[in-house]
């Protein structure tokens, strides 16, 4: 969790106060911390938690789920009861409703001739609020879409407009890594990503390699960006005060270094000449001292 300092709180307990379990909803990447309120739940368990917008059903993903940060326990949902065939007629209902939501919204923004692009569509398990998540380049009047919308569904309508970053998000996916994208499971805070960071890894500057699922620069590019950002200081102060490496038989000039491993680039000799010609070179003038004496 970022941000989150409470477990350096003093008098805060991390003992177990209650048991917790991991619940997945629909098909979100992240799992759902839950508290069982003395349940006994197992793996593959349906089960009905109090949402922010209402019950929501979801699945047992995780059983015990261990937890060690007082902040976490805070924001952990309370499961309701486990899933009837009611709650799972009403998912099912719940996600054609979602499907034709998207569709009805998609064709009447087309039709008022609005530039937008609808990402995702959330419906409660009772189907009192829906919420509409799109993307566009500025400012939409979706008034008119809004009464469309809870006129044809019987519902309160949210819109919320989100950024690449974030429908890149809520979408999921996976990643040119192979794994899944860290917006959708672990990465919240989204920081500025420039170009310089790549330049500076010497990555390729081909869009194509080094964009995200978004279309923006890729996240990762920070997570190492520091290291190479000190590196780059060092090369500078080396380039200005070269360093001497003492290696037998010379002394070697280090014009700088290489990153992570920092290792380091040795130029041997004071005129820069090969460590195996200063070796021969010394060999000759022993073997001249030997014959004059």
């Amino acid at each position: 969790m970022a941000g989150c300092s409470g477990c350096s709180f003093k008098g805060m307990s991390t003992a177990v106060e209650d048991a917790f379990v991991g619940v997945r909803f629909s098909e979100e990447t992240n799992l759902t911390l839950c508290k069982t309120e003395g349940r006994l739940l197992g793996y593959g368990d349906q089960v009905v938690v109090d949402m922010e917008h209402g019950p929501a059903v979801g699945r047992v993903e995780r059983s015990p789920m261990p937890v060690f940060k007082p902040c976490q326990k805070t924001s952990a949902r309370k499961v309701l009861r486990f899933a009837s065939k009611d709650d799972q007629s009403a998912l099912e209902r719940k996600k054609k409703n979602e499907f034709l939501a998207k569709r009805f919204c998609r064709d009447r923004a087309r039709e008022l001739d609005l530039e937008m692009k609808i990402s995702k569509v959330e419906i409660s398990l009772n189907g009192r609020h829906a919420t509409f998540y799109f993307t566009a380049n500025g400012r939409v009047d979706f008034r008119q879409l809004v009464r469309d919308l809870a006129q044809r569904f019987s519902t309160r309508v949210k819109m919320v407009q989100v950024g690449a970053r974030d429908e890149a998000a809520l979408l999921g996916g996976i990643g040119v890594c192979g794994r899944t994208l860290c917006c959708s499971t672990w990465l919240k805070d989204f920081k500025p990503i420039s170009i310089q960071m790549a330049k500076r890894q010497n990555l390729s500057l081909n869009p194509s390699k080094i964009s995200g699922q978004c279309g923006r620069l890729l996240c990762c590019l920070a997570y190492e960006d520091p290291v190479y950002h000190q590196s780059s200081r060092r090369k500078k102060a080396a380039s200005r005060n070269p360093s001497k490496l003492h290696t037998a038989p010379e002394t070697s000039t280090v014009p700088g270094q290489t990153e992570p491993q920092r290792g380091r680039k040795r130029r041997a000799g004071e005129a820069g000449q090969p460590r195996q010609a200063m070796a021969d070179n010394r060999g000759a003038e022993r073997s001249s001292h030997k014959r004059n004496p």
